[in-house]
């Protein structure tokens, strides 16, 4: 479990490395943008996808619910989160955002509202735009270097917009707020009032730095639970992306048919790739992939930290108290510059961020920066020392 083992992801079809040169101008540059992580998956995934590929046959596959996978899924779920998951509440897709268009698309109907907390995940607005429904945004107070709900606005925007949906993101991406109980009992009592179903974005809720605990909304608020679908994956939790694989649960049957209906005839999203569901079976069913990521925590944990503390130390820049994922969330609106001139600017010092458009943000919002923590250490350094360098030439 070297975490700070430093690895060349360059010419190997990243779209972290390689893909970066189609957007920055700075052909050194350090990619800390797009969420997959420098670091390689446990050992006993690697085995199981080894073991796959000597077979040496890559047919299609079978569907993951007519094998083991739908239990194991279970048994993590109620190991880690305590949660009480039947293996037949489960669907797939190829991915979070993949099966979140699906239940827009099978759950509403073109120009329903659909409200998110923002600042938002930019995926999000592109399922919701894409499927020709209207997105209406509710926006996060800032307060104590953290994140809250506007009830308020929250509420008033539902009526408004005769809202049908709902998409929580729980923990939050950008911002890296874990969702408390009583706020996630709150949230469903305004939606259960109105009737607007709850589609939560769970995907790094495995990704819970020391200190803090994730709370599926649907085992909180059981009688709810017929109205909400939880979307989680393996991709974060254990840098699997390119494996193209995600699961949702739901009790409400009528969801879970409706879902697979309407996927038989979009080019089967749910259809994994031939090296998933090996991947899948080792990562939960594994102990030693639960103890690697108990280890990724605290090393995620402390690089987090020591980013804090450089960019503060050298900087006006404050960084979110983040909970959760391996992304910083950073507010530069000191600089009073437009996102052009940072991005322009970060990108002439040798790194590569996300900002304000990627999360549905706007001038009068601030200038904020998104950025991936989960590498060496010694990348890191790299990288915050030319971040820091950018931002500073910035505010001469």
């Amino acid at each position: 479990m070297n975490f700070e083992q430093v690895i060349n992801r360059k010419n190997t079809y990243s779209m972290k490395w390689d893909g970066a040169q189609s957007l920055y101008h700075n052909s050194n540059l350090i990619p800390m943008w797009i969420a997959d992580m420098d670091i390689k998956a446990p050992e006993p995934i690697i085995a199981a996808i080894k073991k796959y590929a000597e077979h040496g046959i890559y047919g299609y596959v079978e569907y993951p619910e007519l094998t083991e996978i739908p239990q194991v899924i279970a048994e993590w779920l109620k190991k880690r989160n305590n949660w009480n998951v039947k293996p037949e509440n489960i669907g797939y897709s190829s991915g979070v955002i993949n099966g979140i268009s699906l239940a827009i698309r099978s759950l509403t109907k073109e120009n329903d509202s659909i409200i998110v907390q923002s600042p938002l995940y930019g995926h999000f607005r592109a399922a919701i735009e894409n499927s020709k429904r209207v997105l209406v945004k509710n926006d996060l107070i800032r307060k104590d270097n953290s994140y809250f709900f506007n009830w308020n606005k929250l509420e008033s925007q539902i009526v408004a917009h005769n809202v049908k949906m709902a998409i929580l993101c729980n923990p939050h991406n950008p911002t890296g707020r874990v969702w408390t109980k009583d706020e996630l009992n709150h949230f469903v009592s305004i939606c259960q009032q109105h009737q607007v179903i709850i589609i939560s974005d769970d995907i790094h809720s495995d990704l819970i730095l020391p200190g803090y605990r994730y709370y599926p909304v649907a085992s909180v608020c059981p009688e709810y639970s017929n109205q909400i679908i939880t979307f989680k994956s393996l991709s974060k939790t254990f840098n699997l992306a390119g494996l193209q694989f995600s699961y949702y649960l739901t009790t409400n049957n009528t969801y879970l048919k409706k879902m697979k209906q309407i996927a038989q005839y979009s080019a089967n999203p749910e259809w994994p790739t031939a090296f998933a569901l090996p991947a899948v079976a080792a990562a939960y069913g594994n102990s030693d992939c639960e103890k690697w990521l108990q280890q990724l925590l605290v090393y995620l944990a402390d690089n987090l930290k020591w980013l804090t503390n450089e960019v503060e130390s050298k900087t006006p820049a404050v960084v979110t108290k983040s909970q959760s994922t391996y992304l910083a969330w950073i507010d530069v609106s000191y600089l009073h510059c437009s996102e052009a001139d940072l991005l322009n600017a970060l990108d002439m010092s040798g790194i590569g961020i996300q900002s304000n458009q990627d999360f549905g943000l706007n001038n009068q919002d601030g200038l904020f920066i998104r950025l991936n923590y989960a590498t060496a250490k010694e990348v890191l350094k790299e990288g915050i020392h030319r971040l820091i360098i950018g931002l500073n030439n910035l505010s001469k």
